[in-house]
């Protein structure tokens, strides 16, 4: 018997942090492809039920087209249950208050609700301000069954809210703890029966959600549960290191940036970090290098974490305008940073280019 447990998919998530209005709606588009991808993959699997352990929707923010698309393609799997999960972001969504689900949807409320399957036990419970502390107390579970319990929250040694008490569920008969919240998969060991395990999310949505996402597929077969991570992503972000330590041409700081990301599909979200030291003669055009980057993929940044190196020692006796000023701007009593600032915003300026602040 199989079972996909799945979360945080945020469908209709606005995903406009960084992206073009354009490219934000083709990844909401993509969001809601992959999921529905995901139906069907577990349609032709034979997977027993999809558990989505929170965070379907993002909020109220899920239009009725995508409500509709979602609810169509799970009724249109009858052979396959989806146990809903309501997390923080979609716990009061309308879509879960439809006048008519489909039969195959089961959405947990604020009790212990427990579906079972030949010899399985599916329990969850939506985790609530008013039950957070109490919850642990109503869960009870067959120790003779193979028992999945699903709760959105964070592992922890504490009861609260988006907060799951790990040492509560010790010793309790669960063998696998399906959670969501956290938007990258991980697996831990609960107790000497069970595991714990975050899905992550189902498509990174910024750069703090880098690496393969996807999700978990469980099989029990005599009893005994196995579970596997499944990458699922259409696309994947990546945040690349380019150090520019003693290099002066913008060119050769493109080839160092696409010689880092060289194993990188150009489908992929970059971001490309500056890092080191550059001398005022750098020529550190960071429009240029985002330009050039974008070309390659299906969306690059450039950020810059990267110092300037002025000593005013190669400036003392250097009669031209660009050494009074630095000499000038050495001088003052700006901070450190600032400093960096004014004297990049002004050799820039004083080299004829366009200066932005």
């Amino acid at each position: 018997m199989k079972f996909i447990h799945c979360a945080d998919v945020h469908l209709d998530a606005p995903m406009t942090a960084h992206l073009s209005v354009e490219k934000a709606e083709q990844r909401r588009r993509e969001l809601l492809e992959t999921f529905l991808e995901l139906v069907e993959y577990a349609k032709n699997s034979g997977v027993r039920a999809v558990l989505i352990a929170g965070d379907l929707f993002d909020g109220m923010r899920a239009s009725a087209t995508t409500q509709d698309a979602v609810f169509s393609a799970m009724e249109n799997a009858p052979d396959v249950d989806f146990l809903c999960l309501p997390g923080n972001h979609d716990g009061e969504n309308v879509a879960f208050t439809r006048l008519r689900l489909p039969q195959n949807v089961v959405v947990f409320g604020g009790q212990w609700q427990t579906v079972r399957y030949d010899g399985v036990a599916v329990s969850g419970c939506a985790l609530l301000r008013s039950n957070c502390e109490s919850l642990y107390e109503g869960l009870q579970l067959d120790p003779e069954a193979t028992n999945i319990v699903m709760l959105h929250g964070q592992l922890a040694t504490m009861a609260g809210v988006d907060l799951v008490d790990k040492t509560r569920l010790r010793g309790c008969g669960v063998d696998y703890l399906a959670l969501g919240h956290i938007h990258s998969y991980g697996c831990e060991r609960l107790d000497e029966r069970g595991v714990a395990c975050y899905s992550g999310c189902l498509e990174g949505r910024g750069f703090d959600e880098c690496g393969q996402k996807g999700f978990v597929e469980l099989t029990c077969e005599n009893g005994v549960l196995s579970a596997a991570f499944v990458p699922f992503a259409r696309r994947r972000l990546h945040v690349v290191p380019v150090d520019i330590t003693n290099v002066t041409s913008v060119t050769t700081m493109l080839a160092l940036a696409q010689q880092m990301a060289a194993d990188i599909p150009c489908d992929d979200l970059v971001s490309f970090e500056l890092q080191g030291t550059y001398s005022v003669d750098a020529n550190k055009d960071l429009a240029y290098l985002e330009t050039s980057l974008n070309r390659e993929f299906f969306y690059a940044r450039v950020l810059d974490k990267t110092e300037l190196r002025v000593d005013a020692a190669d400036f003392a006796y250097d009669q031209s305008l660009r050494g009074a000023f630095v000499r000038t701007v050495l001088a003052s009593a700006e901070t450190d940073v600032e400093k960096q600032r004014i004297i990049q915003c002004g050799l820039r300026a004083l080299r004829g280019e366009e200066v932005s602040f």
